[in-house]
């Protein structure tokens, strides 16, 4: 289960840009103490030793000194250094600055005329910290915020396969129900009130309190009371693991040729696999072209749309470019994998970061149409590091990423190929005829 708060929407769409970086720390080796002891015991048994030395054993004793004296000038001086590296700021220092924000936690904690949560204050200055960078894809998440991020980005999680949201009136209802899931085949639907869960009510209840009892470790089921059509009815929910489905895919017919589709929601760990199993699916059919639609889609792991270009692009056809501060890196498709039927991506304003590295990247080195309107914009990448102490995470902005032909769509966005606003019948009652932006893509990809 995982549940949407509409109050904070926009900061999560935000947070759900997410890309990982594995970190490994290497430990020092314990076992330079050890060879140390033993030389030193070897150099006291020649001291303590009573009988007269020969020419061969002083000469042997004094080259003993010599090397021992050498290793401990290395062993003093790799720790020096590891020191350095360690430390790279003086402790005195950082204290100094740290002061004023000590002073302020100590007053506030001490003399506000009302009591304060100390984690609700450090969370809150974590917060102000990042947001004094003024890049609006850094950003702090807490542990619940971490988990339900995680859970998106992995693909999978264990609970029912339920999103659940509040109401304008504070009510706990079901957002979504994923396919193939415990909820669904409990029947669950959206707008479904939540009035009980385990037997214990949910009204004044956040999201993330109901989401916690309906994960309840020692339990393999959770009891659920709705509310549905003026209606209570219970419903008892299996737990297990559940896969999100990120893809999804179907045949149009267009003058007689079928165009395979493909939607893509997120980019996750699993969405590659998922991808790649819809796309030879739709080939097996004989598809004279193919629309990508990731109208909406925010992005996610850098990894996954780089796998997805290694499909279609050739072996040393140029996928993105990354920038640090020193140094621009081309990265090139890695596959001897290539397609050269019609594409078209289709795209909007809520397409960003992974999504938009796949539509450009597609339109410079493939030559695909994309379709729609301008991109989000967002043309920086992103790493994440875990807050051992609270559960905590934060994201934040490392590189920035350039098209195939070095073009930097930030704040810009992906200019498409043929432009084209949706419908006002499609923002009222969105149907597949009425989809001006997908006729359109359809429309171009049959005429290639």
């Amino acid at each position: 289960m995982k549940h949407v708060n509409n109050d904070k929407k926009n900061k999560e769409d935000n947070k759900k840009d997410n890309l990982k970086k594995e970190i490994s720390e290497q430990k020092p080796n314990d076992n330079d103490g050890k060879k140390l002891d033993k030389k030193d015991n070897l150099i006291n048994k020649f001291l303590n030793k009573k009988t007269d030395f020969k020419v061969y054993e002083l000469i042997l004793f004094a080259v003993l000194i010599m090397m021992v004296s050498v290793f401990l000038t290395v062993v003093v001086m790799n720790d020096i250094v590891s020191k350095n590296n360690t430390n790279s700021y003086s402790p005195s220092k950082m204290d100094s600055e740290l002061a004023e924000f000590e002073e302020v936690y100590d007053l506030i904690n001490d003399s506000y005329y009302k009591d304060v949560n100390k984690k609700t204050l450090i969370e809150g200055a974590i917060n102000g910290m990042l947001d004094s960078l003024d890049d609006p894809h850094t950003s702090y998440f807490n542990k619940a915020e971490t988990e339900n991020f995680n859970e998106l980005m992995n693909g999978s999680y264990e609970g029912i396969g339920a999103e659940i949201s509040l109401d304008q009136d504070g009510n706990v209802i079901v957002f979504s129900v994923f396919k193939n899931s415990p909820a669904a085949e409990a029947g669950l639907k959206f707008n479904d009130k939540i009035l009980v869960v385990n037997g214990t009510s949910t009204n004044g209840m956040n999201t993330t309190e109901v989401v916690s009892l309906i994960k309840d470790e020692d339990r393999d089921t959770a009891d659920i009371k709705i509310e549905r059509d003026g209606q209570t009815l219970d419903v008892e929910v299996e737990k297990r693991i559940v896969e999100i489905e990120s893809v999804e895919s179907k045949i149009y017919e267009v003058d007689g040729k079928k165009i395979g589709y493909v939607l893509i929601n997120t980019f996750a760990n699993n969405t590659y696999e998922q991808f790649r199993e819809n796309i030879e699916n739709l080939e097996k059919q004989n598809i004279y072209g193919l629309v990508i639609d990731v109208r909406g889609n925010s992005g996610g792991y850098l990894h996954s749309v780089t796998s997805m270009l290694d499909m279609f692009l050739p072996k040393g056809a140029i996928s993105y470019q990354i920038a640090d501060k020193k140094t621009t890196y081309k990265y090139t498709s890695t596959t001897s994998e290539s397609r050269n039927y019609p594409v078209a991506v289709l795209v909007n304003k809520s397409s960003a970061s992974a999504s938009e590295i796949l539509a450009i990247a597609l339109k410079e080195s493939y030559g695909a149409d994309v379709v729609g309107t301008f991109t989000y914009g967002k043309g920086t990448v992103q790493t994440t590091k875990n807050l051992t102490t609270s559960g905590g995470m934060i994201k934040y902005t490392i590189q920035k990423w350039l098209s195939p032909k070095g073009n930097w769509i930030n704040d810009v966005g992906v200019e498409p190929t043929v432009i084209q606003e949706q419908s006002e019948s499609y923002e009222m009652n969105p149907t597949e005829e009425n989809d001006a932006q997908l006729q359109k893509a359809l429309e171009v990809v049959s005429n290639k």
